[in-house]
């Protein structure tokens, strides 16, 4: 069920075309920031989120997502040519 939130909520960041209050798009921008933080997810979904969270304007959120995505291939198996860091 928190995925499927998330996922709802990164669909909404994503649709560029909508006009959103700026409270919803802070809060959206944050609640996303805490999943990218937190959930174990696909390397795929830590890029796209960080994508969103750089257009937020969150400091480092493409260099944090690369290391999550990292950091998730090797949690998954995948092999790799980056170092998963904690």
């Amino acid at each position: 069920m928190h995925k499927s939130i998330v996922v709802a909520l990164l669909a909404i960041a994503l649709a560029g075309c909508a006009v959103v209050p700026a409270g919803s798009a802070v809060q959206a921008c944050a609640l996303l920031d805490t999943a990218a933080r937190e959930a174990d997810l696909s390397p795929a979904w830590y890029i796209h989120a960080g994508q969103v969270l750089h257009a937020c304007g969150v400091p480092d959120a493409l260099a944090q997502a690369e290391l999550a995505a990292c950091a998730a291939q090797a949690r998954n198996g995948y092999s790799n040519d980056c170092e998963a860091q904690p």
